[in-house]
């Protein structure tokens, strides 16, 4: 039985010359586990509020969207709101209250239930999911991880047929992705529920899925298995991109899983030959934290404490660690957002710093990506900004930084556009771009894969292996473990509030069992000396 059907479906934003949807087709059976996978910018987010009502976006539509046999534009709000729910990407975004408790009873209780219902169905949410330990918590006080499994309790509490979740493993670390797996394959495996998730990082749900939907240029292709859908994207994840950058063919067995892709690499006998693991010269000092401690609020708990670190001119370092470690916190003392309690910062005398915030949107002060990105190459006089703002502004001169830029990252199509109207992962490049633009000594990332696709990935690490050459000083903090081993030069694993390990890249990558790349778990049984942590190694490393 079919639970979802599109046909002919064509969506077209509102003043916009083209459409998103080109016409696509496809239908979901009732229980299945569905990855709706395509490039940032693709209609991934716009399909799946198209799905719910109540949050579809403003636009020209044509063809069908179907729910169980009925128009999904015809639900009663009541039946849509119940049988379809959604989590966004960002948790923050979509929580109301401030305590968990109350979060779990906003739906139920807008959907007109007794008090008796309402207090029954939480209670069977809350021990179905283990979370009696979050339920009397504050929302604010909550990890990323935390908070996306309150959304995803609050989307299920009304027992829906239907789960929509975007990005869900995005802004979270291994072990809350893994925590977060578990709950949902729990809803899908033990409660039949149907799972329609758009995602990046494919490779764990990859066991699991029954069903995969691309969208491309506005079309629409369906696999009918995790298989099919790697040979014709081999990139997509790592456990096959790794034999495919070692020259290994996949033909006969698709990996889906790590461990298959280790065994895989053990039966063809791979063999790298890398160069030898050598302490990374340094520069200057930039910035340095001694002692350095810092909490939010008097009489509270300290969020970073006893921190000792150096950024030196020329570093690429990527500080990774579980969600509330204090890594955003860390990112703000660097830029000078947040000053310690105690202990001693010193800066370089050009020290100067441009930051790209975990939510993109609050770098968009313009109407258009064009005027983001010219006024961070160009900051506009006060003259100009009133002008702005009060309707009669000049023209912006062109600017071939812009547009370079702007080139890097895919942006050119789109310098017309809102950026409240883009994809999140567009909305991260814009960010992404105006921080290049500002020509700093040294760019603070944070999370700066968050919502990239895998071409953009490789796209933003040669951008910035570019920006390093050329003298720039790079810091990032970061759950793309991936990412970071094949950018970064040095890395930093922060634990309650302090580092409990910093080293050189290889080293830091072959210290550990879980905070370490897919290519070093492939090559776990390989001598440390001898592993290669990043794609980069496998291909250059072939023999």
């Amino acid at each position: 039985m079919e639970i979802l059907s599109a046909k002919d479906l064509t969506f077209t934003y509102a003043g916009a010359a083209s459409s998103v949807l080109d016409s696509i087709s496809f239908s979901v059976a009732d229980g299945a586990f569905v990855l709706l996978y395509g490039a940032s910018g693709s209609g991934k987010t716009t399909l799946l509020r198209l799905l719910k009502n109540e949050i579809a976006p403003k636009g020209r539509r044509a063809g069908t969207l179907d729910f169980c046999g009925n128009p999904i534009a015809e639900l009663p709000y009541e039946h849509s709101v119940k049988e379809i729910g959604f989590t966004a990407q960002n948790p923050d975004t979509q929580q109301v209250s401030e305590y968990v408790r109350n979060e779990l009873r906003f739906l139920p209780e807008n959907l007109g239930l007794s008090e008796a219902e309402i207090r029954l169905k939480i209670a069977e949410t809350v021990s179905f999911f283990g979370a009696q330990d979050l339920y009397n918590r504050k929302i604010q006080t909550l990890s990323g991880g935390e908070k996306q499994l309150v959304n995803l309790m609050a989307a299920f509490v009304c027992s829906p047929r239907l789960l929509l979740l975007d990005e869900p493993f995005s802004m979270l670390d291994p072990f809350s992705s893994e925590r977060f797996l578990r709950a949902l394959l729990k809803l899908h495996t033990d409660l039949g529920v149907t799972v329609l998730l758009t995602e990046h990082n494919i490779q764990p749900i990859l066991p699991f899925l029954t069903q995969v939907l691309v969208l491309a240029h506005g079309t629409c292709t369906s696999y009918d298995s995790a298989d099919a859908f790697l040979q014709a994207y081999p990139t997509a994840a790592p456990s096959v991109a790794v034999p495919a950058a070692a020259g290994v063919p996949t033909d006969e067995l698709v990996p889906k899983t790590l461990g298959q892709c280790r065994s895989l690499m053990q039966a063809h006998s791979v063999l790298l030959c890398l160069p030898e693991q050598n302490e990374i010269p340094r520069g200057d000092p930039l910035i340095s934290l001694k002692h350095a401690a810092f909490r939010y609020e008097r009489g509270g708990e300290d969020v970073l404490r006893g921190v000792d670190f150096t950024l030196c001119r020329g570093d690429s370092f990527a500080v990774i660690g579980a969600n509330g470690a204090g890594k955003t916190t860390f990112l703000h003392l660097l830029s000078g957002e947040l000053t310690p309690y105690s202990g001693k910062v010193k800066r370089a005398a050009d020290f100067s710093c441009a930051v790209v915030p975990q939510n993109p949107q609050t770098c968009f002060a313009f109407d258009t990506v064009g005027e983001i990105l010219n006024a961070a190459a160009v900051p506009p006089t006060a003259k100009t900004l009133f002008k702005l703002f009060n309707g009669t502004p000049e023209p912006a001169p062109v600017n071939s930084h812009v547009q370079e830029i702007a080139e890097a990252l895919g942006l050119s199509a789109l310098l017309s556009r809102n950026p409240f109207d883009l994809s999140a992962g567009q909305q991260q490049r814009v960010a992404i771009g105006a921080a290049l633009l500002k020509n700093p000594a040294v760019l603070l990332f944070d999370e700066p894969t968050k919502g990239l696709d895998p071409a953009c990935k490789q796209s933003l690490c040669a951008v910035l292996r570019d920006l390093r050459a050329a003298g720039k000083t790079i810091l990032f903090v970061t759950h793309d473990l991936d990412f970071a081993a094949e950018l970064a030069d040095r890395c930093a694993l922060l634990f309650d509030g302090e580092f409990v390990l910093q080293d050189i890249r290889r080293s830091f990558f072959t210290s550990g069992t879980v905070y370490t790349s897919s290519v070093a778990q492939v090559f776990k049984d390989t001598v440390p000396e001898a592993r290669p942590v990043s794609l980069s190694e496998v291909r250059n490393g072939k023999a």
